[in-house]
């Protein structure tokens, strides 16, 4: 019977073979993930993040989760708002004009408050 070649080496470090808490092997997903975010990546896209998620998939989980958990107010002091900000101005200073997601959002919100 002839034996399977795999086309690459299988990676070896501290996340092969890991297993859950209830002692099931972790699948190779999860494993990924794992990789990714020990190397400071963002766990969606792969660029460089800023604790688990880059600042764009960092702007999106914190408005679905404000949607999810009906929440209107905002936490301006909160990281994710500050690096928002300051993306905001670079950008301007290098003359993108590109409006952003959450900018557009407070728009909206400001224009509910109104007419409630």
């Amino acid at each position: 019977m002839k034996m399977k070649k795999w086309s690459r080496k299988k990676i070896v470090d501290e996340f092969t073979g890991t297993l859950k808490a209830d002692g099931a092997p972790m699948s190779r997903q999860q494993v990924h993930m794992l990789r990714k975010k020990a190397r400071g990546l963002c766990l969606t896209c792969g660029a460089p993040a800023i604790g688990v998620y880059c600042l764009k998939h960092t702007i999106a989980a914190r408005e679905r989760m404000r949607k999810k958990l009906k929440y209107r107010r905002r936490l301006h002091n909160s990281a994710s708002y500050i690096l928002e900000k300051q993306s905001e101005s670079r950008s301007k200073k290098r003359g993108n004009g590109h409006t952003t997601l959450s900018r557009l959002g407070r728009a909206k919100s400001r224009q509910t408050a109104k007419v409630a």
